[in-house]
């Protein structure tokens, strides 16, 4: 037994978990000798420092599988150098990237929640996928779209940039997601200040950050005590509660269990501002700001009213290189990589079903996956129909636009997503259909029948017996909904 696995035994967690946070952990010292030693360096020679502390992170953590990375590296440089701007390097990239990873999962992945060599993996995987999207971008300028310009690559990367940028420590685990724009601007010292050092403004947000990662870990572990899932969900002592106790518990643990990710994404974001590739320009007040990278919204993750806010809080990463995010003054997010290249199916909402597909299959087979993604899609759907009733009703609407409900307001927006994700992640904390149907089937299959069937009869109920809304709004609804194709894309 290793160092490692003798200090798991001894704090009583799995070493494979211990093994990914101490190489989160090690992003800060490195931070701290990246901006000590080599931020006035060359590109080359950061490039050099990135490897290896990459790579040795990464032998750190899955040992021999670190082939699979290195091997991918060497793809990326190949299809970019090679085939970049064809069409055939998006196809090439997607077999060679995410092929490669859905064959991994088939061999790697267990019962259980696995910390593989396909967890940092899955990372990298996204990274490069968008690396090719984005070179495509730059030798396609002319007819690319305004927001697929602003990320693209015009010159090819060398495999030294490539290598880099993929295994850069404070991004390469647990994300965050960032372009090679980014990288190449924090690399040749576009957010360093006057004095061509890194921005001491940083210090406190990255230490805020920590703070908060290694708080939302605490409350992990203590729930995992407190809540042993899944022996507890198929206990008789669980299956005695009613129906409303059930279904709490369930929704308790959702929170708890989602704290470890929120954890790492925080851990991992504060090492990243410590270097200095998070900085994003100045506010309003010509204050600098660092969300450049930003992973995890604790406001609108703990506070966050509907749907919507709570979705973009979190893995932040991963959702901007899926759909569109807001733009940034000095540098953009991963933006339009999947959702907004579907512009030619002329359906928003097959554009998003699309794209919740994509993501299901990066997380792996699982049916769980799948079933969560869908979740996501009608609770989205059921939201917006609901704002849509709301607007029929203008005595509720004014009502509901006085300061003093706002409490009142969150307080039920997050009884419902609490609930409503509590239940739908069932299927994928607890992975295998056999450990999760139990509790799912405990529940009553409640979720599925209110955004399934439920709330869509209610909803057609409801739209044809309430009055519509003013004729001029009718008005410029019916413009809306008679746009022509091209229109339908642009909204996309």
């Amino acid at each position: 037994m290793g160092v490692v696995g003798a200090l798991a035994d001894a704090i009583n967690t799995r070493e494979d978990g211990l093994r990914l946070l101490l190489t989160i952990l090690a992003g800060y010292p490195l931070a701290l000798i990246h901006r000590s030693f080599f931020v006035k360096q060359s590109p080359t020679v950061q490039h050099i420092f990135f490897v290896i502390a990459g790579v040795s992170l990464y032998f750190f953590n899955c040992g021999t599988a670190i082939y699979h990375s290195l091997l991918s590296t060497l793809f990326a440089y190949l299809i970019t150098n090679f085939i970049g701007g064809k069409t055939e390097s998006i196809i090439a990239a997607h077999v060679a990237f995410l092929g490669h990873m859905l064959v991994g999962y088939w061999f790697a992945e267990s019962d259980q929640y696995d910390i593989t060599w396909t967890t940092p993996f899955c990372i990298m995987v996204i990274r490069y996928i968008g690396l090719v999207m984005d070179v495509y971008d730059g030798h396609n300028y002319e007819s690319a779209k305004p927001d697929q310009k602003l990320t693209g690559i015009r010159d090819k990367p060398s495999l030294l940039e490539i290598a880099a940028f993929g295994y850069f420590f404070a991004g390469t685990f647990v994300g965050p997601q960032f372009t090679l724009q980014r990288f190449r601007s924090f690399v040749n010292g576009e957010f360093l200040d006057e004095k061509k050092e890194v921005r001491a403004s940083g210090m406190m947000p990255s230490l805020g950050r920590f703070v908060a990662g290694v708080a939302y870990m605490v409350i992990h572990q203590w729930g995992a005590v407190w809540i042993p899932a899944p022996d507890y969900f198929h206990s008789q002592e669980y299956l005695n509660l009613s129906f409303l106790w059930r279904w709490t518990w369930v929704a308790i643990w959702f929170r708890l269990t989602m704290y470890r990710y929120c954890a790492a994404w925080l851990i991992t974001e504060g090492a990243a501002i410590l270097a200095g590739i998070s900085y994003n320009g100045k506010d309003e007040n010509g204050e600098d700001k660092w969300d450049g990278t930003r992973d995890l919204h604790i406001g609108k993750w703990e506070l966050g009213m509907d749907y919507t806010s709570v979705v973009e809080s979190f893995n932040v990463g991963t959702n901007t290189f899926a759909k569109k995010y807001e733009t940034r003054k000095y540098f953009l997010s991963i933006n339009n990589h999947l959702f907004r290249r579907m512009r030619w199916m002329n359906s928003k909402m097959g554009a998003q079903f699309a794209t919740l597909m994509y993501l299901a299959i990066w997380h792996g087979y699982h049916l769980g996956y799948f079933l969560l993604f869908i979740f996501e899609m009608a609770c989205m759907l059921a939201q917006e129909q609901f704002y849509t009733i709301i607007k029929r009703l203008p005595s509720l609407r004014s009502l509901l636009d006085q300061p003093w409900t706002h409490p009142f307001k969150i307080l039920f927006g997050r009884i419902v997503m609490t609930y409503s994700m509590g239940f739908a992640f069932l299927t994928f904390g607890l992975i295998k259909k056999e450990i999760w149907w139990g509790p799912v089937k405990s529940l009553y299959f409640v979720g599925f029948i209110i955004y399934f069937l439920v709330w869509p009869i209610l909803f057609q109920v409801l739209i044809r017996v309430l009055p519509r809304e003013k004729k001029a709004k009718v008005e410029g609804e019916n413009t809306s909904k008679s746009a022509t194709p091209s229109e339908k894309k642009k909204e996309l």
